[in-house]
């Protein structure tokens, strides 16, 4: 920390890198130091879409972790890179900003999650949907008591686009669900305060742009007694949707609507308005939230509360469907 403010680097320019940025610029105890990547053009690309001045630019991630002006790093590069970048970075004595997924398998999360206890790493992980004020409104109405016992939450990911370049590969992405479902299926756990125990999953194969099962669904048991169906799809002609639909014994979420049993006048569900924007463009999710929130644990000398172990079970939950999907469909225990 210098002047005040934390130094915060980014690696990895793709296009998930500018909601960091444009976080850390708005945050007044950040100071953004430096960016960098695996291809010069994108770092260009970023340094004239903000206007950036006076940066760093790195150009190897070696060179940015050895800064000693960078106390934070986003880490925004392909996924099969998350987990040994996160690794280095923990090493080099960083606090990590780290987009979704950590890790791509369960021993690589492992190990990665084993460093960052061993190195006493704050993390942060990029699963934006927890700092939607739709979903922090329904994470505290079931937290309260006010839908019961829960019996059944369905969570859906679609959003049919040509992602390009590594999207296209599953030894790059890790799958449908790990690429894009792990949103929904973290906010499931998220919500229900509660771990998954065991899943089953299923694919379809959809054309020939992803050389892996573009749509995927589970079954799921959460260890809390509830059920749960989940889907993924990164095809079809859909926009952006994620769909979250709880069922407990006093009430029901669908998504922006409610119905309570506290209500006894209520003959249909009432929607509340929490401005949240139904869109998959990075400049819509609450990358400035999640950052003010960071900068406060880094204050206070704490980990987050939403690290990298607190979406453990998520994401094995994510590797296991893909597991279940591509081989014989059976349960499997997490």
């Amino acid at each position: 920390m210098r002047n005040g403010k934390f130094g915060c680097a980014l690696w990895g320019c793709g296009w998930v890198a500018s909601g960091h940025i444009a976080a850390y610029l708005k945050n007044p105890e950040c100071g953004f130091i430096g960016l960098g990547s695996r291809r010069e053009e994108s770092v260009r690309a970023k340094i004239a879409e903000f206007g950036l001045n006076n940066v760093t630019v790195y150009k190897t991630f070696e060179e940015l972790l050895d800064d000693p002006r960078v106390d934070v790093v986003s880490i925004c590069t392909p996924n099969d890179l998350h987990a040994q970048e996160a690794i280095l970075a923990a090493k080099a004595g960083k606090q990590i900003f780290l987009e979704k997924p950590a890790a791509i398998s369960a021993d690589e999360l492992d190990h990665l999650t084993a460093v960052l206890e061993e190195y006493r790493t704050k993390t942060l992980m990029g699963l934006v949907l927890r700092f939607n004020p739709l979903s922090i409104l329904q994470k505290r109405l079931i937290a309260q008591g006010e839908l019961g016992k829960i019996l059944l939450a369905n969570v859906d990911y679609w959003f049919g686009r040509d992602r390009g370049s590594w999207m296209r590969e599953g030894k790059r992405a890790g799958g449908a669900f790990v690429l894009g479902g792990c949103h929904s299926v973290d906010l499931a756990c998220f919500l229900l305060g509660s771990k998954i125990a065991a899943v089953r999953g299923d694919c379809v194969r959809a054309g020939d742009w992803y050389d892996y099962p573009p749509v995927e669904t589970a079954q799921v048991r959460f260890a809390n007694g509830a059920k749960g169906v989940f889907s993924c799809s990164l095809s079809g002609f859909v926009p952006y949707t994620a769909n979250t639909h709880i069922i407990g014994e006093d009430g029901t979420i669908l998504n922006d609507r409610f119905f309570l049993r506290r209500f006894a006048e209520q003959k249909d569900f009432f929607a509340i308005d929490t401005g949240v924007k139904k869109s998959g463009d990075v400049y819509s999710h609450p990358f400035p939230a999640m950052v003010d929130h960071f900068v406060q644990c880094l204050r206070e000398d704490r980990d987050s509360e939403h690290n990298v172990a607190s979406a453990v079970n998520s994401h094995k939950a994510c590797f296991a469907i893909c597991k279940s999907a591509a081989t014989d469909g059976n349960w499997i225990e997490l």
